[in-house]
C-alpha cells in the first residue's frame, strides 16, 4: 500500500507487501500476471477499483499540499477556480479525479505536480488499465472450452479455487476434479498467455 508522508509535498512510500496488488502486476511479467489474476479471481475488479479510490485521495492530497506550498503558507487553503465553498471545490476535485482515473488520462489533474510523482501515478494508471484489459482476455478465453468446463473452472476460480465441496456437488472424486482442473486451467493459461504476449510486445512490452 501508500503511505503518505507529509513534507513540502506529498511523498509516496511502497511498501512491498500483498496488498498492494497494483504494484505486485506492475513487477510481473506475462505469466505471473495470470497467476494473479486467477490467484485474486473472486475480487480482482474489486481490489482494482479500490486501489483506483485509493489513488484518487493520495492525488487529492498532493494536489491540496501544492496549492497550500504555492502561498508560502502551510495550512492555509487556496481557493481555486473562483469557487469559495471549499466543500463544493472538494466535490467538484474529487469527480474531476476519479472520472480522469477511469477515462486513463491524467494530465489535467496532476500537471501541478512534481515530475517523479506525475510519472509515478502515470504508470499506475497504465497498469489499472492492462489489469483491467487483462481479466477481460482471462474471460475471453473461457470460449476455447466446452461449456461444461468453462461452468467448472468459474465455479472452481470464484469459490476460492477449493475442491472438496464442488466434487461433492458434481458426485466426483477430489483427485479426479483437481485433475480435470488443471488440464482445463492449463487450457486458458497456454490461450490467455498467447494473447497477451501478442498484446504487449505490440505495445512495447510489458508497462
Amino acid at each position: 500500500m501508500f503511505i503518505l508522508i507529509k513534507s513540502d509535498r506529498i511523498s509516496l512510500v511502497k511498501r512491498k507487501d500483498k496488498a498492494n496488488i497494483v504494484e505486485q502486476y506492475t513487477d510481473s511479467d506475462v505469466g505471473k500476471r495470470i497467476d494473479i489474476r486467477i490467484r485474486y479471481y473472486p475480487n480482482f475488479i474489486r481490489l482494482v477499483e479500490g486501489f483506483e479510490q485509493s489513488l484518487s485521495f493520495i492525488i487529492k492530497q498532493e494536489k491540496e499540499m501544492k496549492r497550500r506550498s504555492a502561498i508560502g503558507e502551510l495550512g492555509v487553503r487556496v481557493q481555486n477556480s473562483h469557487i469559495s465553498d471549499p466543500t463544493a471545490r472538494e466535490a467538484i476535485d474529487n469527480i474531476m479525479i476519479m472520472e480522469a482515473i477511469k477515462k486513463g488520462d491524467l494530465d489535467s489533474v496532476i500537471s501541478e505536480l512534481d515530475e517523479d510523482v506525475r510519472i509515478l501515478h502515470e504508470m499506475e494508471i497504465r497498469t489499472i488499465r492492462d489489469m483491467k484489459e487483462d481479466f477481460r482476455v482471462l474471460n475471453n478465453t473461457f470460449y476455447y472450452l466446452n461449456p461444461v468446463d468453462s461452468d467448472m473452472l468459474r465455479k472452481y476460480l470464484e469459490g476460492g479455487s477449493h475442491t472438496e465441496q464442488m466434487a461433492y456437488d458434481l458426485n466426483m472424486k477430489p483427485d479426479a476434479l483437481r485433475v480435470r482442473i488443471h488440464h482445463i486451467k492449463k487450457t486458458v493459461i497456454e490461450q490467455t498467455s498467447n494473447i497477451l504476449i501478442r498484446k504487449y510486445r505490440v505495445e512495447g512490452g510489458i508497462a
